[in-house]
């Protein structure tokens, strides 16, 4: 009786390990590549090209929003931002 709730138990844990596997193969294969900024967030680090640059920035950024102010991003000027790339 043990013998098979082992068994059991060790096709769950192979199954749940094989669905990740499969669906990154499948992920690398035909996904999307992830644009410079996939989440629209609003930090600094999201600002700058990856990898990023010795210096960051060219200039010292100014922030006068909060980290989570995402009307902020849809509504921002081009002249707000400055990205390097």
């Amino acid at each position: 009786m043990l013998n098979v709730l082992s068994t059991a138990g060790a096709t769950v844990l192979g199954i749940g390990y094989l669905l990740p596997m499969i669906y990154m193969t499948w992920s690398l294969k035909y996904g999307a590549i992830a644009g410079s900024n996939p989440w629209q967030a609003t930090g600094l680090e999201w600002q700058i090209q990856s990898p990023p640059p010795t210096e960051n920035f060219l200039e010292i950024p100014v922030v006068d929003y909060e980290a989570y102010d995402y009307d902020w991003l849809a509504n921002k000027t081009p002249h707000e931002v400055t990205t390097v790339g």
